[in-house]
């Protein structure tokens, strides 16, 4: 199992005596600790295979997006969140830096992120350049401490290796900003293409993968949710968590 999800339990256990809090309502996330503490992700043949996983969550590689109302909005606000992308650089954006996976994942092409919140850090000069973004983002939940929320930009000819996200409590949504011919992505069994101004929502710690075999740039606006199933403490506990683990996962840059 990796370190990191051992070596972060104390600072949970900090935080709920801290907090005063009954631990029977956490016990999902608790009982998710314990298990990942010595499961081995990397070894299993599930398709679903994050290092902390929780129980008891609906696992399903897609979500119907009919589940969240809030991507009406979403899609109403294309062309303003489309044109403060492009305000900010589009496909090659002045403050956009390497995704700080890209060096294990990106196979070939180039992998880039204009973040706006990772895992709880947010990026206040990047989030004032894009105001209206922002505003449509107000509605989903978790957006700025659920996980990520970024630009993501791939270059022409560029390959996402096979992975999946490190934990199962949040769900993922992409909305179309720049789509070239020869984009798509695998998730579970089952692959799909974007398409400008539409969005898509998916479980990232299910196996996923991404191309962009086009000549020119792809950028969707990504960004997770909560999990719809967790409650508004485990909430709590797991934003408090998000901290812990990014200061384990992402060196600050």
């Amino acid at each position: 199992m990796p370190a990191w999800v051992n070596d972060s339990r104390p600072f949970l256990d900090r935080w709920i005596d801290e907090q005063h809090l009954d631990r029977s309502r956490l016990t999902r996330i608790l009982d998710g600790l314990e298990v990942s503490s010595w499961r081995e992700p990397a070894d299993e043949d599930a398709v679903q295979r994050p290092e902390v996983l929780l129980p008891g969550l609906t696992a399903q590689p897609w979500w119907d997006r009919r589940q969240f109302p809030w991507i009406a909005d979403l899609e109403a606000g294309y062309s303003v969140i489309r044109e403060e992308f492009e305000a900010v650089g589009g496909l090659v954006p002045t403050d956009a830096v390497r995704h700080p996976n890209s060096g294990n994942l990106a196979e070939a092409g180039d992998w880039n992120a204009y973040y706006f919140h990772l895992l709880g850090r947010s990026y206040p000069e990047h989030i004032a350049r894009c105001p209206r973004t922002m505003k449509v983002l107000s509605e989903p939940d978790g957006v700025a401490d659920s996980g990520m929320c970024y630009f993501s930009i791939m270059g022409p000819r560029t390959h996402v290796a096979p992975h999946c996200g490190f934990i199962n409590a949040r769900v993922r949504c992409h909305l179309g900003l720049v789509v070239p011919g020869g984009g798509r992505m695998r998730v579970a069994d089952e692959t799909r293409t974007w398409s400008e101004g539409r969005a898509i929502v998916f479980d990232d710690s299910f196996e996923h993968e991404v191309w962009n075999d086009g000549e020119s740039g792809r950028a969707v606006l990504l960004f997770d949710v909560w999990h719809p199933e967790l409650t508004t403490i485990e909430k709590r506990a797991l934003a408090y968590m998000m901290t812990v683990w990014k200061t384990f996962l992402y060196e600050d840059d």
